[in-house]
């Protein structure tokens, strides 16, 4: 399914893959800010760049639990939810306020009173395309070239890296692409065919 995924899975993948520890979302290593910090931007890029097919939509979040990762709170954001694309603060006055915030596969992290109101701008998509095999691997691809260049100090296998995650990238706005592809909305018949062709349509 297009939202079977999991951020701490792909992240662990990459690590795995580089031959580092595995993570989790209720540490500090710099091996997890480091790759929580980059994933917005490493998605958000993609989905700038590859014309997918999505929907936005804004939600207000409620009923926050004890946070992780510094945080005072976390809030649990919609089950369907892709990716949180923004989160903002708003007062009693409708003042909108920016804050520093994290997320994770299922909630997002930030310090917060109870006077202010929780919004988030979040992606819901049903399409395979959009978060499939391919675009999976190319984010962890990504986060691999991440872990080649800063921990490991390896810049040309970075590089190499980075071009194999656009292969993977490339492929899935492929996909993507093939399902926007416009259809015929009908097909003449013999006779509305004819009608047209002798000018009487």
């Amino acid at each position: 399914m297009a939202t079977s995924h999991s951020i701490l899975q792909i992240m662990n993948a990459a690590l795995l893959a580089q031959g580092q520890d595995p993570v989790s979302t209720n540490d500090g290593t710099p091996e997890f800010l480091m790759l929580n910090q980059n994933w917005p931007l490493i998605v958000e890029a993609e989905l700038e760049d590859g014309n997918y097919r999505f929907t936005k939509q804004e939600t207000v979040l409620t009923t926050p639990i004890a946070g992780k990762f510094g945080f005072d709170y976390a809030y649990a954001v919609p089950s369907n939810s892709l990716h949180v694309r923004d989160l903002w603060l708003t007062g009693t006055d409708g003042t909108a306020y920016d804050t520093d915030w994290v997320q994770d596969s299922s909630h997002v992290y930030i310090d917060n009173d109870d006077s202010l109101t929780v919004h988030i701008e979040w992606i819901i998509c049903e399409e395979a395309s959009l978060w499939s095999a391919n675009f999976k691997r190319g984010v962890q691809c990504k986060l691999e070239a991440l872990i080649l260049r800063s921990i490991k100090e390896e810049a040309v296998e970075a590089r190499d890296m980075e071009a194999s995650a656009e292969m993977h990238f490339s492929r899935a706005r492929t996909a993507s692409s093939k399902s926007r592809r416009a259809q015929q909305p009908y097909k003449r018949g013999q006779i509305a065919e004819a009608r047209f062709r002798s000018g009487k349509n």
